[in-house]
């Protein structure tokens, strides 16, 4: 016992592995708030989570109050079992091991086994928590469509439960067991088969919930005895745990963070340089800068898949919600897709022009507009033809509200432009 006193570990300041492992936590929980911090600002918070986050609270409301799409009354249990089946297979333990521990804990077994049991059991009560807010999630389609009882909710969770335990755990061992084929794929095929088992207790009832549930949950245990007692491996059991670690810091930051781009780059789309713009939209020397910046936008790696997630998002809202909530979100949506091409337009503005070749600032700010609006032109239009088609319940409402809507969306990218002009 005395290598496991203060001041003998080569951990100064940690007599017990608990204590490394509470350090180890805090320090993850702290970076990962970082993360956030970095990604979501109060802008953020304001113009999405916030409207978003009400918007669907007054669909779980109305999915109480018998509001369920006619599209979804029609699909089996299993399908909807999906969603719980598809966060199970991504659930990954983790045990906070990094790659210079290999030689303090390497001689301290125990050690080793008191950081990964405490880190098992954290996954354990993560994944009852992330469980009981699936079903919490799911529990107006169970209860409203299904017509299931407490009873088969209940042993519906456990089953989650078990199934995010047994599923996260094979999906590490056939990470850690990657150099041994025959290991690495039974724990695949592992995961095959409690997938299926699942799904197909799910269907057959309540008992056969249960049943699925004590099944899972003995697997889950033997797996989890099976983690704490391996000693071997550290080198693959590091790698998949900071895989794990840095899975959702990778996700926060794949839109935040700019990747490098290749030095050559083969242009598809505009190869010609020729006018885009109608001469009416100013003179031409605001023209060929606006034309300039449009091109630039359109070849830009990511420009089109953010269009149409702005596109696919609002398209959606307005179609399958209520006309109210059409009339908000359709302002809400253009004004953030007007900021975020008035970024773009300043990073082209920064860095399209050399010193040696400056243009005048007046010209660039007259060429916003232009440059903005044509961009909102096609957005404005569809949203706003999307939301005329529900109000007047006829076609023709796509032109009776999309055409004004255009014209409106050409006038808010021209008056955005001259705000943030008079702005700097």
């Amino acid at each position: 016992m005395s290598g496991t006193k203060k001041g003998t570990t080569g951990f100064t300041g940690f007599a017990q592995p608990e204590a490394l492992f509470w350090r180890r936590l805090r320090d993850h929980g702290e970076w990962e708030r970082k993360n956030l911090r970095l990604v979501v600002d109060w802008v953020v918070a304001l113009y999405i989570i916030i409207p978003f986050g009400l918007l669907g609270a007054r669909y779980y409301y109305g999915f109480w109050n018998g509001e369920i799409p006619p599209a979804m009354q029609a699909l089996p249990l299993a399908v909807l079992l999906f969603v719980p089946l598809l966060t199970a297979l991504a659930s990954k333990p983790l045990l906070f091991l990094e790659q210079a521990d290999v030689v303090f804990l390497r001689q301290r077994p125990g050690w080793l086994q008191g950081v990964t049991s405490r880190a098992i059991v954290l996954f354990s009560v993560f994944q009852a928590l992330k469980a009981l807010a699936l079903a919490a999630l799911l529990l107006p389609f169970l209860r409203e469509l299904y017509q299931l009882s407490w009873t088969a909710v209940g042993a519906l969770y456990l089953s989650i439960w078990t199934l995010h335990l047994s599923a996260g755990l094979l999906g590490h061992f056939s990470v850690v067991f990657r150099r041994e084929k025959r290991k690495a794929n039974a724990a695949l095929a592992g995961l095959l088969i409690v997938s299926i088992f699942f799904l197909a207790s799910a269907a057959w009832g309540a008992a056969a919930s249960l049943a699925c549930a004590a099944l899972l949950g003995a697997a889950a245990v033997f797996l989890m005895r099976k983690r704490t007692a391996l000693t071997h491996h550290f080198e693959e059991s590091a790698a998949a745990d900071g895989a794990a670690r840095f899975r959702f810091a990778a996700l926060l930051l794949s839109r935040a963070v700019e990747k490098p781009q290749p030095p050559k780059r083969k242009v598809r789309l505009l190869r010609r340089s020729g006018p885009l713009l109608p001469s009416f939209a100013g003179s031409w020397q605001i023209r060929q800068i606006a034309d300039a910046a449009l091109k630039s936008a359109l070849r830009e790696r990511g420009y089109a898949g953010m269009y149409v997630q702005f596109s696919g998002i609002s398209l959606a809202v307005i179609a399958f919600g209520p006309a109210w909530v059409g009339w908000i979100v359709m302002p809400l949506m253009l004004l953030l897709f007007s900021m975020w091409l008035r970024g773009l337009w300043i990073q082209f503005a920064d860095h399209a022009f050399p010193p040696v070749a400056s243009i005048d600032r007046g010209l660039l700010d007259s060429a916003c507009g232009p440059a903005v609006g044509i961009q909102m032109l096609p957005l404005a239009f569809a949203l706003n033809a999307c939301l005329g088609v529900k109000v007047f319940a006829a076609w023709w409402g796509a032109f009776a509200l999309g055409l004004p809507g255009a014209a409106v969306g050409m006038l808010l990218a021209y008056m955005l432009a001259a705000f943030w002009q008079k702005k700097e």
